[in-house]
């Protein structure tokens, strides 16, 4: 008997048909496996018994990076094999996913330090088990003739590592060596000594650019206040948050759980945000006393740290502001010079720009906050099979692009804020790849109603081209749709929807809703409408946004008084006020994130948002627990008034009540209202299951505080968990509108 066994998921890049052939001579197997466009194949010729051993070993063997999430068995002609070998890859139709870029693994580390292996301080070590995968593809099936290492011609001693089957680097497509690999390169120095005078100059407090896997670093020592607050200078980077690489784990093990230490050290190698501000400089964090650290992911990073005094790096992504991450030398040292003269390069060409993916901590468990290198592409089963491919366009704001074949939602790697020419070019070259890779025929285009999103204009110039329809979906319904999406949910949910903006049905601007879905999708519940004056002004600068909240609500002239001279801005209450009444750029908005930032401006000061959320998140960071009760509101027939709310945290403020506690209680009331809002939803409809998604929820105090609440009423809520509750989701949640309404 024969069968033809089909595995489908991440299988290609991480030593899956190394691993199949050596179980298979192991288990006297005759047959052999291949790669293919639709995942791995294995010929087998057995007996029905044998088989189904081979597949249960298969299953509890498979190496660490691979990731099975279909097997398919047909019985087919026996080919009377005598042996079991791997076969070249052939091209048929199907899908291949393709395999993320993986850290240094263990073995690689041990002999990256081993002064007797051959591959001693080589920045470029690798194997079946890690490197680099999707940055340095070019086209599938995944070999090296289709990726950037194309040019680099194996000696013989990598070629016999590469054709052994027994080797660790049986097959890997990156595989190399000094005598025949990429090389690092400073100036006029090379390989190890480049690294070392790199060392040399971080030593010294000065910024180094350094090419990684999936772009340019700017680095620093993170104990250097200079240096630190040189780059934040140039950067124009006043107060937010830097990531932090680090040398071993063993420095903030103290700070995390034994599951978080995992994830950490775990291939994908991400940025994890924790409470460690003491071990380093306030300076890298000073709004929220949280800092990013990642593990040095690369040889090339852990060979640096050999050299350094500091075991601390300043690592942020070498762009200019908004701009994605730079890859190649000459635009490095075109447009990175403004923040350094030292620049270590490598000629390793980076295919595809991928930024480091970053989790905060939930409940001792990781949760998105940006998902790319390690995960992306990424491809997400939904329970629904889609019958033809989508293209969801995704947001103007962390933006990524998803697209549908067969049972997979695939959602691109990180492409960031779609607000100059530079990003929109990246979005484009993300689209044209994937849709190249996967083999996708898009049949169905979904967009955002905005229709100044560059992502919405590529995508309906994109539908008008190929004679298609251009679907329009609410952003906040998209939100909901991409959570739906990640727990397979198709009906009978509750959706709490909060973020900063997404232009509503109705013109206004959307940002605090509550909807349920049975059946037909309905906005049940939405914070009072208020004038946003000088509309994106006001965003940039919550106090703006805080004046005309008090100016709505019908303030004391005093207190309004008070408020404008916190932050010395004399004659500022006169101008919002005439936009607000002329209603002179001043869209209506029911947004939870400029509640947010408004309340956080007047407790923590901030009057302009240095970066996206600052006053927000300020504002979680001071939040002390007091068993002190909520604030009052009122909840109408769909409409949640929140005007007592920002009246009593004013006065409360110049009642000189701890801004601490004031910002836990205003939490806590937020999460009572999502609450009183979920109850009266129950009782209507039997409803008791509650998604969170949207930028807000990125606020851990209240998730957990409105998630316990629910819990001890009875409810179910859910929250994100492969894609980050912000903008980075709207695309899944687009195309999964379209397969549930296909």
């Amino acid at each position: 008997m024969a069968y033809q066994i089909t595995i489908d998921g991440i299988v290609q890049g991480v030593g899956f048909r190394p691993f199949v052939y050596t179980l298979a001579v192991s288990m006297r197997m005759k047959g052999y496996v291949k790669n293919s466009t639709y995942g791995v194949i294995i010929h087998l010729e057995c007996s029905e018994q044998e088989m189904e051993n081979f597949l249960k070993r298969l299953k509890d063997e498979a190496p660490k990076n691979s990731k099975i999430l279909d097997i398919t068995i047909e019985k087919t002609a026996d080919l009377h094999l005598k042996d079991f070998t791997i076969e070249k890859s052939t091209p048929e139709k199907g899908i291949t996913l393709i395999p993320s870029d993986l850290s240094i693994c263990k073995d690689c580390a041990s002999e990256l330090f081993d002064p007797s292996n051959r591959r001693y301080l080589y920045p470029f070590i690798n194997c079946t088990n890690c490197g680099p995968r999707y940055s340095i593809i070019k086209n599938i099936p995944y070999d090296r003739d289709k990726t950037t290492m194309a040019n680099f011609i194996m000696c013989p001693d990598c070629k016999k590592e590469y054709m052994d089957e027994t080797d660790r680097r049986f097959h890997a497509q990156p595989n190399c060596c000094d005598i025949c690999g990429p090389s690092v390169y400073l100036g006029g120095l090379k390989g190890v000594e480049a690294i070392k005078e790199c060392a040399s100059l971080v030593d010294k407090g000065e910024i180094v650019a350094i090419k990684g896997l999936g772009g340019y670093h700017l680095i620093c020592d993170a104990r250097n206040e200079e240096a630190i607050n040189r780059l934040r200078r140039l950067k124009k980077r006043k107060v937010k948050p830097f990531a932090v690489m680090v040398k071993d784990i063993k420095y903030i093990e103290d700070f995390i759980t034994q599951e978080l230490k995992d994830f950490f050290d775990s291939p994908v190698a991400p940025i994890v945000i924790i409470d460690a501000n003491d071990l380093l400089p306030s300076s890298i964090s000073p709004v929220n006393k949280k800092i990013g650290f990642m593990k040095a992911y690369t040889p090339l990073h852990q060979i640096l740290f050999h050299f350094l005094k500091t075991d601390f790096l300043i690592a942020t992504s070498g762009n200019e502001k908004d701009e994605p991450i730079v890859i190649d030398e000459k635009d490095a040292e075109n447009k990175l010079n403004k923040f350094t003269n030292y620049f270590l390069h490598h000629n390793r060409p980076i295919h595809t720009r991928v930024d480091d993916s970053v989790f905060t901590i939930f409940e001792d468990k990781p949760y998105p906050i940006r998902v790319s290198r390690g995960f992306a592409p990424i491809p997400i089963i939904t329970g629904i099979f889609y019958k033809e491919s989508y293209y969801g366009a995704g947001a103007g704001l962390k933006s990524h692009i998803a697209l549908t074949k067969g049972k997979y939602s695939i959602v691109s790697q990180y492409i960031g804020d779609l607000d100059n020419a530079e990003s929109a070019e990246f979005y484009e070259e993300t689209f044209e790849k994937l849709t190249h890779l996967f083999e996708i025929d898009v049949k169905k285009v979904i967009t955002d109603l905005h229709p100044d999103y560059y992502s919405t204009i590529f995508a309906e110039k994109y539908a008008e081209k190929k004679g298609l329809k251009a679907i329009k979906l609410q952003h906040h319904k998209a939100h909901l749709f991409s959570i739906m999406a990640e727990h397979r949910k198709t009906d009978n949910v509750i959706g709490v929807i909060f973020d900063g903006t997404g232009l509503g049905e109705d013109g206004a601007i959307w940002g605090g809703e509550i909807f349920y879905k049975k059946g037909e999708i309905n906005r049940r519940f939405h914070l009072k409408y208020f004038r946003q004056p000088g509309g994106d002004a006001a965003a940039k600068a919550p106090y703006r946004m805080l004046i005309g909240y008090l100016l709505q609500i019908g303030m004391d002239e005093q207190i309004i008084e008070k408020v404008e001279n916190r932050f010395n801005s004399k004659g500022e209450v006169q101008i919002i006020k005439s936009i607000i009444n002329k209603s002179i750029n001043s869209p209506l908005t029911s947004s939870m994130g400029r509640l947010f930032e408004a309340i956080g401006s007047i407790l923590t000061g901030v009057k302009t948002n240095e970066f996206e959320g600052h006053a927000a998140i300020a504002l979680e960071s001071i939040a002390k627990f007091t068993s002190i009760g909520r604030y009052d509101y009122e909840i109408n027939d769909y409409e949640i008034d929140i005007s007592k709310i920002i009246e009593s945290v004013i006065s409360d403020f110049f009642k000189k009540i701890p801004p601490e506690e004031i910002s836990f209680k205003f939490h806590k009331t937020i999460a009572h209202i999502i609450l009183d809002c979920c109850r009266i939803i129950r009782e209507e409809t039997e409803i008791d299951t509650v998604l969170f998604s949207g930028g807000v929820f990125q606020n851990i105090l209240l998730l957990k505080l409105a998630g316990d609440l629910l819990k001890e009423n009875k409810f179910t809520p859910l929250h994100q968990h492969i894609l980050p509750p912000n903008d980075a989701s709207i695309s899944l949640g687009q195309v999964y509108y379209a397969g549930i309404n296909q």
